[in-house]
């Protein structure tokens, strides 16, 4: 089954789980299973609630649609899926890959730096899933300060661990020179939880320089 009459056969579902007749169904599934991506319209976090959703879900809507709760709708990763098609002929995971070898290039400056968060978020995710783990077990984290006495030989791994390290992170990051102190703390975690961002981490200047909401 094609990515289109996917799409289709979900949207005339939905459309008669809601009572619509069969030629209602089908006339709104055809209508957005044949709709270019750049005829949708992301749904805003008021509008999501209106239809039951989350207020965070990204969900989209025909452009100019009046928004009720028998409105038709496409999921994210059918949305992704009509942009890769209709733009590479590909699917969203293979544009991806395509986008990081640079064989296609970004629909826009916005969506190159959306996805390069994405990836420092998910890194940052298991890094600091690791500080869990080694506080769990009991572990300190070994200094490498050649200065022992100003910063001892281990940092012991307290609750607060994983904020401050993820609020460090963001902040060398985003381009923000961080203290001396704080620094040999932070940079000594890093090399133990061998985060991917190590070496771009311990330089100068920041490696991407755009900051992350907490």
């Amino acid at each position: 089954m094609s990515a289109r009459s996917s799409l289709f056969a979900k949207t005339r579902a939905a459309a008669l789980a809601l009572g619509r007749s069969e030629r209602t169904a089908s006339r709104k599934a055809r209508l957005l299973s044949s709709a270019s991506f750049a005829d949708f319209v992301r749904l805003t976090p008021e509008q999501n609630a209106k239809l039951g959703l989350s207020r965070k879900a990204r969900h989209y809507a025909l452009r100019g649609s009046r928004i009720t709760k028998a409105t038709p709708t496409i999921s994210a990763r059918q949305f992704e899926t009509k942009r890769a098609r209709e733009l590479f002929n590909l699917t969203p995971e293979t544009a991806t890959q395509a986008r990081r070898h640079g064989a296609v290039s970004y629909v826009s400056a916005d969506q190159r730096e959306r996805v390069a968060k994405a990836a420092i978020t998910r890194e940052e995710n298991k890094v600091v899933a690791a500080i869990k783990k080694l506080r769990s077990s009991g572990e300190a984290v070994p200094s490498n300060s050649p200065d022992k006495r100003r910063h001892g030989i281990s940092h012991p791994i307290s609750e607060h661990a994983e904020g401050r390290y993820r609020a460090i992170r963001r902040r060398k990051l985003a381009g923000e020179h961080i203290p001396d102190g704080e620094w040999q703390w932070f940079i000594d975690y890093a090399r133990r939880l061998k985060d991917p961002q190590y070496e771009l981490l311990r330089g100068s200047p920041a490696a991407f320089g755009f900051s992350l909401t907490v």
